[in-house]
């Protein structure tokens, strides 16, 4: 929630009521490999998919000889990336980690940030 203060300069300076108003923060995501999801998910997020984020670190994270030299989009600070893009769907055991994610109920958030970097060309199909 916003600071009251600010809510009440908003509420004079528009010279309306603002209490029937929802503000939504938004905030940066750092979501360019699959390695990073759980750093973008809340505690409670982490928790109840545990599965999903197990998957990731143990059957998704590449052989070291398989790892590549990536530069961060914003920092430009250079790193080696275990695991795939965020930009591919990984399959695990004939399961994408999009199916693994929509698997539990109420999971849309998870679900929209494992689709945040996928584009509909190439994965039509998965996103369907």
């Amino acid at each position: 929630r916003p600071d009251v203060g600010v809510m009440r300069l908003l509420e004079v300076a528009l010279d309306t009521s603002l209490r029937r108003v929802v503000v939504v923060e938004l905030q940066e995501m750092d979501f360019d490999h699959w390695g990073r999801l759980a750093d973008i998910m809340t505690q409670v997020e982490q928790m109840r998919n545990a599965k999903l984020l197990d998957t990731i670190k143990t059957k998704v994270e590449v052989a070291q000889s398989e790892q590549r030299f990536e530069f961060h989009p914003v920092t430009r600070e250079g790193s080696w990336v275990a695991y795939p893009p965020s930009t591919e769907i990984p399959v695990v055991d004939g399961k994408t980690l999009l199916e693994v994610a929509a698997e539990l109920e109420h999971n849309e958030q998870v679900v929209s940030l494992c689709c945040a970097n996928l584009g509909p060309a190439g994965h039509s199909e998965a996103l369907n």
